[in-house]
């Protein structure tokens, strides 16, 4: 009897110890980052937004989730700005400003011991706001998409702290806008925007 028990208890120890080991190396995983940055955001192919404007330009901060096996989650605010090319396709406004907000999955690939690559796929959202060149108020308009990409990352310090991130990403923009014709619907309300950036990655 004093065996079984010694031997149930050996069981329940190791099994013990190996889910605190495990929890343990679970947590160890677990990093963060923020990530200051500026930003160009240029509207490509036929379409409305490549039509009008020449392009955003803007700043703004991340900020990444590290979760497991080099996945994690991650989230990016820009402000954005526009330089307008064709007033007369844009309407009686002004010049219009963005908040973007891009959420994302992303992977991390160590390629070198300060060099590093991560893909990312997510979700955008856009809200533009333009003033009424009468001074009368503004026009609002919020959109979504996808998104894809891929980052840079190059290490400057010693311990990893520091980073400097170059970011390339397509925003996929599509607005709620109908019309019967199908190709004038498409020219207003879908567009792929190049969205290249730079960052200061803090990891902590």
């Amino acid at each position: 009897m004093k065996k079984i028990l010694l031997f149930s208890l050996s069981l329940i120890s190791i099994a013990t110890f190996s889910q605190r080991r495990k929890k343990q190396d679970w947590t160890e995983n677990v990093r963060s980052s923020i990530d200051p940055h500026v930003k160009v955001m240029v509207p490509l192919g036929n379409n409305f937004l490549k039509d009008t404007f020449d392009y955003f330009y803007g700043f703004g901060v991340g900020g990444n989730l590290n979760l497991y096996k080099n996945f994690g989650l991650g989230v990016e605010y820009t402000y954005f700005l526009a330089n307008v090319k064709r007033p007369e396709l844009f309407g009686y406004l002004g010049a219009p400003s963005m908040n973007n907000f891009d959420w994302y999955i992303f992977h991390q690939e160590k390629i070198t011991e300060d060099f590093f690559v991560e893909e990312v796929v997510g979700y955008s959202t856009y809200r533009m706001k333009s003033p009424y060149l009468d001074n009368k108020g503004d026009f609002s308009e919020g959109n979504g998409g996808l998104n894809l990409g891929a980052k840079a990352i190059y290490t400057v310090d010693d311990d990893g702290t520091q980073q400097i991130v170059l970011n390339t990403k397509l925003n996929f923009y599509n607005s709620k806008i109908a019309n019967q014709n199908p190709d004038i619907e498409k020219y207003y309300s879908k567009a792929t925007l190049l969205n290249i950036g730079i960052a200061y990655r803090i990891n902590f």
